[in-house]
């Protein structure tokens, strides 16, 4: 492995570490969310009922390792501490997983390169700080790692290779199964990439070795979210700035593209400039990703998926496509190294040579550490709020045993939700819901309305049927949502010492205690163990994929070596 390659990882460890110390996920959108699933499954491991949000829901509806690693983690350390320390692992493989991949269609040095920029770009930072997506991008990088394996095997066939494939295809899936809109065009760009005229029968043969066993893979490890899935229908959608027309939106702009290509987009008018026949299939993903990422800026996405497009985000494409832009640079950095210097005269000091490879790096540094004040540049979510108060407030005099819903607290709500036992009809994954007024709705949170399309008024009718599911608390944090709770006919009760104020719906009816629905002990089992065991799988083939390097280490002839994904 290039020294460079060492060099990425501990600068992006020590980076994305600053930003995990300083707590900088605490202004993230899912943070919280994330934590609220490893709180689940720390409490209970098999369990797939979690009844703190919508009175009660299906965790078999978001694949769980993850979050069960989280959950693991919190035995010894706390929710919090532990997807930080998730966060901060994932983070730190990243330049290793851009590697690995990169290392399919150039060089080492070019890979290497690659792996550096990946170090300090940008999307990342977002992605892993800002948005607060975990497991979306913990899935992304196993992505990349499966790839590499996939490409061995293409290579060499060799069946240890064909079986890391197939346990990082099912690891994937475990993490994150939004990945499965990506991996059927990063595997096509590596078979392009290997597949030639004399070797397409051998190349065709192993590509279907790899999909007869990958498939089942990916289904079983979390086949209770795939049952799910088929007992689901649409929701409302929600609106989403990933969906703009990114010309007429200044703001969806400002998030969902500037910071995916503004970093490296200055190479986008070379990428058509020297594509051969090996980067045509990563080119062509590229393409793919870039225009969908564009979301409602182009049609393809409504031609493509009908009226389907308008539930899905496009902001994971746009990271994708940032990523392969990363491969991109990392070719191109020898040329620039080579070709191009810079004189900077400096007054009465010498004139210096300056490498425009180091001003990149330089500028992708500077751009990743800024992204560290977003939350005071783009204040899109209120203070923090001390959720102390409140949670005492909960606990006197059986307070709850109703349910509570918070207005103006923003995704930190989520927080309140990890700190209580009493529980909310709102929630922070739209995807679970199942109360019709909620599903129907076409909002997100009742809590973030504030900063929502449709507004305050969007829950009037939320408000007027929250008594029937036993809410009788409100704690609001935007004065803004007083007019809609007079409406509705709640009373004012008290301020806490936080200055979150305390609303009483006089028409609540107190929650009769529920019982999970009944699923079976196989459901609950394979839950509860494929996944980690998925993970157990991957670890197991990496170190046997590991022995023929230690094996030349020891003295043996040198002969071809198979080596590992990411060497």
């Amino acid at each position: 492995m290039p020294r460079k390659v060492l060099w990425a990882i501990l600068i992006g460890s020590a980076l994305h570490g600053f930003f995990v110390l300083t707590a900088r996920y605490h202004w993230s959108y899912d943070a919280y969310t994330h934590m609220l699933f490893g709180n689940h499954y720390r409490e209970n491991w098999f369990g797939l009922w979690e009844p703190r949000w919508y009175t009660g829901f299906e965790v078999v509806s978001y694949p769980p390792l993850i979050h069960q690693l989280v959950g693991a983690f919190a035995f010894l350390v706390g929710f919090e501490a532990a997807f930080a320390i998730m966060l901060w692992l994932i983070t730190s493989l990243v330049p290793l997983a851009i590697y690995s991949w990169s290392h399919i269609f150039i060089g080492k040095t070019a890979s290497a390169h690659a792996a550096l920029i990946s170090a300090i770009h940008l999307p990342i930072f977002v992605t892993a700080h800002i948005f607060g997506q975990l497991p979306f991008l913990a899935a992304t990088t196993l992505a990349l790692f499966e790839m590499s394996a996939l490409a061995l095997y293409l290579k060499h066939g060799k069946p240890r290779h064909l079986f890391l494939a197939v346990a990082l295809t099912a690891t994937t899936m475990a993490a994150h199964h939004a990945t499965l809109m990506a991996q059927p065009f990063l595997g096509f760009a590596v078979v392009v990439a290997y597949v030639e005229r004399e070797n397409l029968k051998t190349i065709a043969l192993r590509v279907t070795h790899y999909l007869l066993l990958a498939i089942p893979a990916g289904v079983l490890v979390i086949w209770p979210f795939w049952a799910w899935g088929q007992t689901q229908q649409l929701q409302t959608p929600i609106d989403h700035l990933s969906r703009y027309n990114f010309f007429q939106s200044a703001l969806a702009a400002a998030i969902f593209f500037l910071p995916y290509y503004l970093p490296l987009g200055f190479i986008l008018p070379f990428l058509v400039k020297k594509i051969n026949k090996k980067h045509f299939g990563l080119a062509f993903a590229f393409l793919f990703f870039f225009i969908i990422g564009l979301g409602g800026t182009t049609p393809l996405p409504k031609i493509l998926l009908g009226k389907n497009w308008e539930w899905l985000t496009y902001d994971r494409f746009a990271f994708w496509a940032s990523l392969l832009l990363v491969t991109f640079l990392g070719m191109n950095f020898a040329r620039l190294k080579q070709r191009w210097r810079l004189t900077l005269p400096f007054g009465f000091l010498p004139r210096w040579k300056v490498n425009p490879t180091h001003l990149i790096i330089a500028f992708l540094f500077c751009l990743s550490l800024l992204s560290w004040t977003t939350p005071f540049m783009l204040p899109l979510q209120p203070s923090e709020i001390d959720m102390q108060p409140i949670v005492s407030f909960l606990e006197e005099d059986n307070h709850s045993d109703w349910r509570y819903l918070t207005f103006g607290f923003g995704d930190q709500f989520a927080h309140l939700n990890l700190l209580t036992t009493a529980t909310t009809i709102d929630g922070s994954y739209h995807t679970a819901r199942t109360l019709p007024e909620l599903r129907q709705s076409g909002i997100g949170q009742i809590d973030t309305t504030f900063w929502a399309l449709k507004g305050i008024p969007a829950i009037r009718p939320i408000l007027q049927k929250s008594g029937e599911h036993g809410v009788r608390w409100g704690f609001v944090n935007k004065w803004e949502y007083v007019l809609e709770l007079n409406k509705a006919g709640w009373k004012y009760k008290q301020t806490l010492s936080n200055n979150i104020s305390v609303w009483e719906n006089p028409n609540a009816i107190r929650p009769e205690p529920f019982q999970p629905p009944q699923v079976s002990k196989l459901e609950s089992l394979s839950w509860g163990i494929l996944p980690m065991f998925s993970l157990f799988c991957t670890g197991w083939l990496t170190i046997l994929c590991f022995k023929p390097l230690q094996r030349r280490s020891k003295g043996a002839p040198t002969q071809p070596v198979h080596q590992p994904p990411w060497h």
